[in-house]
């Protein structure tokens, strides 16, 4: 029993011995593949370069001075501690300019600044450079390059349809023009840019407001240089002004050949009548024009700069005949016994009539009339008439004025001798008792002109002589055909013995034309104790007047007492009937 324990203790102490020896086996292989692999390493990571990651803020800038991208912000991080060269080489790989030489930096973010200039401290030229960073490690180095380019010409701005002082009629144009490809261009002071092509080209519409307006291109390239352009452009929408001093608008002339005289805004194209017409630096023209009998249109067209037009039209009426003159109611030699005249004519619508140098109104139809006092023995009645176109025409008329009473009639002298039967004394002491109002009374109404007419060609007012033997009231009515009463033309007028003259122009009493027709012309005299009247008729027409047709009436007369062998006073209605009146007034 003790053998066997004995075995198995010594067993179990070799067991333990030999586990002891692999343990520290194991331990010395561990520790000799670490220092192993120590070996075997250190000289590649010894022997690696570092590394170097270069970039630029601004790949171009422009070392100008402006203040604006006048240098470039160089970037580059090391991934280990190393020493560093930084230059600035040019197209030939020269360097021109040293910024870091041999500098031990640390592993992290650099940064170094180059302000566009050489060594020597000069500004280097226009152009493409090369930016190199050298990382000197413990056996190796490193190099990274990014180009930079230096760009110190501002960008150009060539506008294509946009000439300087420009002037316009329309209120949007077109902007059309090139600038540098990559620029950033602006319009006044608009922030929002213009959209600039691959090939720099650019196209905006812009509107105006009237009068001038400033249009200013901003073009900054990326290198912070700027170029502006600027135009002063003026928007015309008012037409340009023609200020006509001759002829003015509805004028009448005598000539056919008219100065047209006048002003229009300086630099502008006249043409007058289709004709082109010199204009002075003030805007000044004066030209001839030759126009034709009757109505004329002188038209004046005036167009400025950018196109707007102006016309003014005048009327220019030319008359160089002189206008007619026709004096029916004066005859040439014509003897009168009243000391005043009444002179009736016509002439041309618009005239101006002077009789005996007294001025006469003339009425639309170019009829006139006036009173003329007359001296004893010969007068000469002068009538001038002068049209709207300056043209005269002058007419005159011997009348010959003596003063007397008239021959008593037959008619007149009847009733003295009647009343002379039954008693001269008697008649001659009534007579004087009343004061001659006993006397007889006649009425002779004779027409000159029967027929009126409304055509302009050979248009006429109706004319009639009434002859008094003494003084009376007056009552003058027309009739038509329907005796209805169209027009009074004189009512219960005291006219005085003698011969008077009146006219009917066909008007009703409102002044409208009558139709045509036949109408009845009734003149009643009145005095005291009598009343006479007479008629005579007229025809109203559109046919023209080719001659005078003159009808004559019998003097009607009444007077006092039945014994009279006179016939009594007669009125002849149009219808053919006679109606016989005598009575008090």
């Amino acid at each position: 029993m003790r053998t066997k324990s004995s075995l198995e203790t010594r067993s179990a102490r070799y067991a333990q011995a030999r586990g002891s020896r692999a343990t520290s086996l194991l331990f010395v292989l561990a520790g000799g593949a670490v220092l192993a692999i120590l070996v075997f390493l250190f000289p590649l990571q010894w022997i690696r370069p570092p590394k170097v990651a270069l970039s630029t803020e601004q790949a171009v800038f422009s070392p100008n001075g402006d203040g604006t991208l006048d240098s470039a912000v160089i970037l580059y991080s090391l991934s280990e501690e190393a020493t560093v060269s930084v230059v600035v080489l040019d197209k030939a790989g020269m360097v021109v300019r040293t910024l870091t030489a041999e500098e031990l930096q640390p592993a992290g973010q650099h940064s170094v600044l180059w302000d566009g200039r050489t060594d020597r401290g000069g500004v280097v030229t226009d152009g493409e450079y090369i930016v190199r960073v050298t990382a000197q490690g413990a056996a190796r180095t490193a190099t990274a390059t990014t180009p930079i380019r230096v760009d110190t010409e501002p960008p150009i701005i060539r506008l294509a349809n946009l000439p300087e002082e420009t002037k316009v009629a329309q209120e949007e144009i077109a902007i059309e023009g090139v600038t540098e490809p990559g620029a950033t261009l602006r319009l006044n002071d608009n922030p929002q840019p213009i959209p600039v092509g691959d090939d720099g080209s650019f196209s905006l519409r812009h509107h105006l407001v009237e009068g001038e307006n400033r249009i200013e291109l901003t073009a900054v390239d990326a290198a912070g240089n700027v170029a502006s352009v600027v135009r002063n452009v003026t928007l015309v929408l008012r037409p340009p002004e023609i200020i006509v001093d001759n002829p003015p608008d509805g004028v009448w002339i005598n000539q056919k050949l008219l100065s047209v005289q006048g002003r229009v805004s300086p630099g502008t194209t006249l043409l007058v009548n289709g004709e082109p017409v010199a204009v002075d630096d003030a805007g000044r023209f004066n030209v001839d024009v030759l126009l034709e009998e009757g109505d004329n249109i002188v038209r004046l067209e005036a167009t400025d700069e950018v196109g707007n037009t102006s016309v003014v039209e005048r009327y220019v009426r030319v008359k160089t005949q002189p206008p007619a003159i026709t004096l029916s109611s004066v005859p040439e030699g014509l003897e009168v016994h009243e000391p005043s005249l009444l002179v009736v004519g016509q002439t041309e619508p618009g005239a101006t009539v002077l009789l005996n140098d007294q001025q006469l109104t003339v009425d639309a139809q170019g009829n006139f009339q006036g009173v003329v006092n007359l001296l004893e023995g010969t007068n000469l009645v002068r009538v001038e008439v002068t049209d709207r176109a300056g043209n005269s025409t002058v007419t005159t008329r011997r009348v010959r004025y003596t003063i007397g009473t008239e021959r008593p009639t037959e008619a007149m002298l009847r009733p003295i001798a009647l009343s002379a039967l039954a008693g001269a004394a008697f008649v001659l002491a009534l007579w004087i008792l009343l004061g001659g109002w006993l006397g007889p009374t006649s009425l002779a109404f004779v027409s000159e002109q029967p027929l009126i007419s409304s055509n302009p060609f050979g248009g006429s007012d109706a004319r009639f002589r009434l002859h008094l033997s003494r003084s009376a009231k007056v009552t003058v009515r027309v009739w038509n055909e329907a005796e209805e009463e169209v027009a009074v033309l004189m009512d219960r007028r005291r006219w005085h013995a003698g011969q008077h003259v009146l006219v009917w122009d066909g008007r009703d009493g409102r002044g409208n034309p009558v139709p045509n027709g036949t109408y009845e012309i009734e003149a009643t005299a009145s005095t005291l104790l009598t009343t006479v009247t007479s008629s005579l008729r007229v025809i109203k027409t559109d046919q023209p007047i080719t001659g005078l047709l003159v009808r004559r009436e019998q003097p009607a007369r009444a007077e006092l007492g039945a014994a009279s062998q006179e016939q009594p006073s007669v009125e002849v209605r149009s219808g053919g009937e006679e109606e016989q009146r005598g009575g008090l007034m």
